[in-house]
């Protein structure tokens, strides 16, 4: 588990490293579309975590298609990218805090961090399963 852990943190980071980059270049370049821009960030994000995911942290977890897998990576991602754009939303639209500081603190401490944990028990459980004898060498 804290070898999986690993793995699935270093991936993350580097996703998320990426989704920061990507974001405030996005915001950067449309300073009043902040939605727009987190979306753009996350996404590129996702491809990030998912080639991480696939090829090093799960590359032994192969039990269900490719097209199955991607398509399930995708629809909790989609949901990932929801709760991470709820904060941001927040500040942006109800307490009108508006800017790259508020912006990066809603959408990456908050929301990336409740996605996070999200993100771990649905790729474990749903996306990238270990099959029966992975799971009897595990234990």
């Amino acid at each position: 588990m804290m070898h999986e852990l690993a793995k699935y943190g270093t991936v993350g980071l580097t996703a998320l490293a990426v989704n920061i980059v990507t974001t405030n270049l996005a915001w950067h370049a449309m300073p009043n579309a902040e939605l727009t821009d987190s979306v753009i960030g996350t996404a590129v994000g996702t491809v990030v975590a998912y080639l991480g995911n696939r090829f090093w942290t799960y590359r032994e977890c192969d039990s269900i298609s490719r097209s199955r897998e991607f398509l399930l990576f995708i629809v909790i991602n989609a949901i990932g990218l929801l709760i991470e754009t709820i904060p941001l939303t927040v500040t942006s639209y109800l307490l009108h805090l508006d800017g790259a500081f508020a912006g990066n603190v809603a959408k990456f401490g908050i929301g990336t961090s409740l996605g996070f944990f999200f993100r771990l028990w649905t790729y474990r459980t749903w996306v990238f399963p270990q099959s029966a004898p992975a799971l009897a060498k595990v234990a």
